[in-house]
């Protein structure tokens, strides 16, 4: 993004092609992450709650810094509309950085396996030290 807002003055317009290019293409991996990790972090309610939550806080974040950013251009300069937004960019990565990194769905799927593990194994146990479970099974 900062690369973007210092090339887009330029007057080379396949600059500009470029660096958008590279920026979308970094920051649309991004978005799937982020609703990855927010399943994680929220995990006893369904994924639908807080990829929606994702969706309408990104819709509103995403208009107000449209507004911001056009009223910012029209009294200053491109640049200075595509700094705020670099700010904006940084402060929400170190936000990012301050989060817990609590895994609770893989956690419960992991504690889920070893338990469905344990019982199999106590299954097999059982069926080979009786003759009538091995009759059945077989």
């Amino acid at each position: 993004m900062v690369i973007y807002a210092f090339t887009l003055n330029l007057g080379h317009l396949w600059v500009v092609f470029l660096t958008s290019g590279a920026l979308g293409f970094f920051m649309t991996g991004y978005l799937p992450l982020g609703f990855e990790f927010a399943v994680e972090l929220t995990y006893p309610e369904s994924e639908g709650t807080s990829s929606g939550l994702l969706n309408c806080s990104a819709q509103m974040f995403g208009i107000a810094f449209t507004i911001i950013q056009g009223k910012i251009i029209d009294h200053f300069s491109t640049l200075a509309g595509n700094i705020f937004l670099c700010v904006f960019l940084f402060i929400g990565s170190i936000m990012t950085a301050f989060i817990k990194s609590d895994l609770r769905r893989q956690k419960a799927n992991t504690q889920s396996q070893t338990e469905v593990n344990a019982d199999s194994s106590v299954h097999s146990k059982d069926a080979k030290s009786s003759p009538v479970l091995r009759e059945v099974k077989m």
